[in-house]
């Protein structure tokens, strides 16, 4: 550009040649800033940043999650559930395109060195988190997982006991092993949450006030994917069956099918096994998750040997990568989603949500009257909404492979619960008013098409997959879906915008040019 301008400028302008050069370096500086991520602007936790150099100590793992959500604040918030026994903040990090706002999706929650001496959660949930931020907008995966779910990480839960003064041990600062110290449907001992770990504690509290759709804890000392239940009533070591007991497996067979070596274990067939029937624990984490928190919880066992040398690290990651988010996945690639709504008020109901043969019913939330119930796919499934004071609503539908079902209920109020929602929200229609009609409120975005046929008294729905994504991920609804970001929209168009100016700029230019040298030709030849 420097030759070009001592040429005239394009041929013959200065003033004009001086204008475009500036221009383009304005324009040229933009784009370079809106194509710098922001790790290029502020690099204060980049993926692989301390990996394979030593597992963090307490204080640095707090500093890469308040660094994380520096560099990715539009996705993440970082919080705390509570304390160790020891005073130590145990720390929470929560992913979402909308972190902190409570919305009709499913949450999820992955849970680091729960015993102290098995710190590879702490680090691969960081890298989770790293990939995710890196990701987003830019990997389907990564997006479905950021728009679609409230992803929660906690990457210790036992700071104390990695911390300890004559090295990691396995147990808390009271030497209690916090896998051992939930209440119990098969061990009362447990029963009093009062005397329970502050860990512990803080945990139940947490899961109780989250509403976890699924979850997993992290674990060492072998390789598979382990499920409920823990224990039996005889304390026998044998295979001991929860109501969900097929979602459980299937669960567990997502993990270890996108492991390259869990599936193929010659211990565990398919990389996975039922918890009672390789050893029996009483006062597990796993088992309360489910019972009183509606949580399906799995024990992932990471690598056979405990504490890998640092330099392990990145090869665990990356064998573990797949099955990490593909696990958190299913929670809405699977399964039945929907809301529950009053026929009188169109109101989402907290209803009760049940299957037939699963003694297991869950609840819809008060906010939004939505649920995400969770189900091993290609099976017929019989689903039911109830409430106290409303009629009940079943329905018949098949679970395809890879596919979600999106169901939503209208119930009606029973007369005595109508008369009572007219005195909840009181209208006085004023003379020539027409009566307000109110459409029944349904989950945001599209609904599937769905063709219906009868099948005894009940309607059967065999609903046609909605959306699909690249890689074959399913996206729940068409609002608010991959690139729905107003500002990283523009980020994309920019750069064309700058280049389409560059342009416009070079061709003003060189017919200033032309004309002034047409212009000079002519003076000369007078």
């Amino acid at each position: 550009m420097v030759a070009l301008l001592r040429c005239g400028g394009f041929c013959g302008h200065r003033a004009m040649g001086a204008a475009v050069i500036f221009v383009s370096v304005v324009l040229l500086g933009l784009v370079s800033v809106c194509f710098a991520s922001e790790d290029e602007v502020k690099d204060v936790t980049s993926a692989d940043a301390n990996v394979g150099a030593h597992y963090r100590d307490n204080l640095e793992l707090e500093a890469a999650l308040k660094n994380f959500t520096q560099r990715c604040r539009h996705i993440s918030r970082l919080y705390t559930i509570g304390n160790s026994t020891l005073g130590v903040p145990l720390w929470a990090l929560e992913i979402s395109d909308k972190p902190g706002v409570f919305e009709p999706e499913p949450a999820f929650k992955y849970v680091g060195n729960m015993h102290g001496d098995e710190p590879l959660g702490r680090e691969l949930v960081l890298l989770l988190a790293d990939w995710l931020c890196d990701n987003y907008l830019k990997d389907p995966m990564a997006s479905l997982i950021v728009d679609k779910i409230h992803l929660h990480l906690l990457p210790s839960m036992n700071p104390d006991g990695f911390a300890a003064q004559n090295g990691p041990t396995r147990n808390n600062a009271h030497d209690v092993d916090l896998n051992r110290d939930f209440p119990d449907q098969f061990f009362p001992q447990n029963n009093n949450e009062e005397k329970r770990q502050a860990e512990t504690r803080a945990m139940m509290s947490w899961i109780r006030s989250t509403r976890f759709t699924a979850s997993a804890s992290f674990h060492e000392g072998a390789l598979v994917a382990n499920y409920p239940w823990d224990g039996n009533p005889d304390i026998s070591q044998k295979y001991a069956t929860s109501p969900d007991d097929s979602t459980f497996k299937y669960l567990a067979g997502v993990y270890a099918n996108n492991h390259p070596v869990m599936s193929k274990s010659k211990e565990f067939v398919g990389g996975v096994t039922n918890g009672a029937a390789w050893y029996p624990l009483y006062g597990g984490m796993q088992d309360w998750n489910y019972l009183h928190g509606n949580c399906l919880d799995l024990t992932l066992e990471m690598n056979d040997q405990k504490w890998p040398h640092p330099t392990q690290i990145p090869r665990i990651w990356s064998e573990h990568r797949k099955s990490l988010l593909e696990l958190v996945a299913a929670t809405v690639k699977s399964g039945v989603h929907g809301r529950v709504m009053s026929s009188k008020k169109a109101q989402p109901l907290p209803a009760s949500i049940s299957v037939s043969g699963i003694s297991h019913s869950m609840n819809a939330s008060a906010e939004f009257g939505d649920y995400h119930r969770l189900l091993a796919p290609g099976q017929v499934y019989e689903v039911t909404a109830s409430m106290a004071g409303y009629s009940s609503r079943s329905t018949f539908i098949f679970l395809p492979n890879h596919t979600a079902i999106t169901l939503d209920f209208i119930l009606d109020p029973l007369p005595a619960a109508a008369v009572e929602e007219e005195k909840k929200t009181p209208h006085t229609q004023a003379p020539g008013e027409k009566a307000e009609t109110k459409t029944p409120v349904t989950k945001p975005g599209k609904t599937p098409p769905l063709t219906t046929e009868e099948m005894g008294s009940e309607e059967v729905i065999f609903r046609k997959p909605a959306k699909s994504l690249r890689n074959g991920l399913h996206s729940v609804d068409e609002e608010g879906g991959l690139g729905s970001s107003l500002p990283l929209r523009l980020i994309y168009l920019l750069p064309l915008v700058s280049v389409a100016a560059v342009l416009v700029c070079l061709f003003l230019a060189s017919r200033g040019s032309y004309r002034y040298n047409t212009a000079r030709q002519r003076l000369s030849r007078v």
